[in-house]
């Protein structure tokens, strides 16, 4: 390969490297000045609830295989069944919601160990008739 062409070459790939390096470092020092970059609030991740966390209360769940659905409805998709299962509450509604067997009230949970928020029926939470005492409504 002829000197001229090789150093062409070198010459591309010394100035690819340097433009890539420039693009990925930034600039070399900071401007006091300069805005810096704010976390938004899509980069943050989603609250389970607007209910402070004072709020939040552990509730026990009576009997076997009871789903925990999408949404307040017994229409609504099954996210997991549990049975006899101790579960973080966060709020409850009788809102738009379906009775079982009588009760209209539903109540917004997690499992313990984290998980995306479920419903219940409190018609499965022991102690709630029809609701759960304390628990805020959503």
């Amino acid at each position: 390969m002829p000197s001229l062409m090789r150093n062409s070459w070198a010459l591309a790939a010394t100035t690819l490297a340097l433009a890539g390096s420039i693009a990925v470092a930034g600039p070399a020092h900071s401007d006091a000045r300069a805005p810096q970059p704010v976390a938004t609030a899509s980069s943050a991740p989603a609250p389970v609830s607007d209910v402070s966390a004072a709020s939040v209360k552990k509730i026990r769940i009576k009997g076997t295989h009871v789903a925990l659905r999408e949404c307040p409805r017994k229409s609504c998709g099954v996210a997991i069944r549990v049975s006899n299962a101790t579960l973080r509450a966060y709020c409850q509604t009788n809102r738009h919601t379906s009775k079982v067997a009588g009760n209209k009230w539903w109540t917004k949970v997690t499992l313990l160990s984290g998980s995306d928020p479920a419903w219940v029926s409190n018609h499965y939470v022991r102690g709630a008739a029809p609701k759960v005492p304390n628990l805020p409504d959503c």
